[in-house]
């Protein structure tokens, strides 16, 4: 899972969930899993009455066993991967709610927010008191995006932790 870096014109750009790797695609598989596995029993139960003992008949037996092995083990991994990129979702939400807030705040007394996120006076000089806020503000966000980028490591570690999958 390759990340691009968050950065603040990207957070508030991007709302989280809605690129190419949010959770929904994944439970989506694993639901398509899980449905397949229900599929392969329900044949499997059916070979009995379809086929005769034998060599071959085992044979596939042992093969619908080995896929639906195999299908149960996807399914788990992409339940995991669903739940640890919807945990990254609420965490990149909440930076990104935390960041739009202050954005607002700033606004409101006379300051602007640079593209990299730091907050500052539209005219370049201001008082001591407005250089306070903006600095305050600037903490901010450096703490939304540094939320956002440990969000973003810890589902990637956690998805980079699941066991590769198990071929035949």
């Amino acid at each position: 899972m390759t990340e691009r870096p968050v950065s603040y014109a990207r957070l508030v750009a991007d709302a989280p969930g809605s690129g190419p790797d949010d959770g929904e695609r994944w439970a989506q598989a694993a639901s398509t899993a899980r449905d397949s596995v229900a599929e392969l029993g329900r044949l499997h139960r059916l070979l009995d009455g379809h086929w005769r003992a034998g060599r071959d008949r085992e044979q596939v037996g042992e093969l619908l066993r080995r896929l639906t092995r195999r299908l149960d083990e996807a399914q788990d991994a992409y339940a995991a991967i669903a739940a640890t990129l919807a945990d990254r979702g609420h965490e990149l939400a909440h930076a990104r709610e935390l960041v739009l807030q202050v954005t607002h705040e700033a606004r409101l007394v006379g300051l602007v927010v640079t593209p990299e996120g730091e907050v500052v006076s539209p005219s370049g000089s201001a008082p001591m008191a407005v250089r306070a806020v903006a600095h305050r503000l600037t903490a901010r966000v450096a703490e939304a995006l540094a939320r956002a980028a440990a969000a973003q490591r810890r589902a990637a570690a956690e998805v980079a932790a699941l066991p590769p999958p198990n071929l035949w």
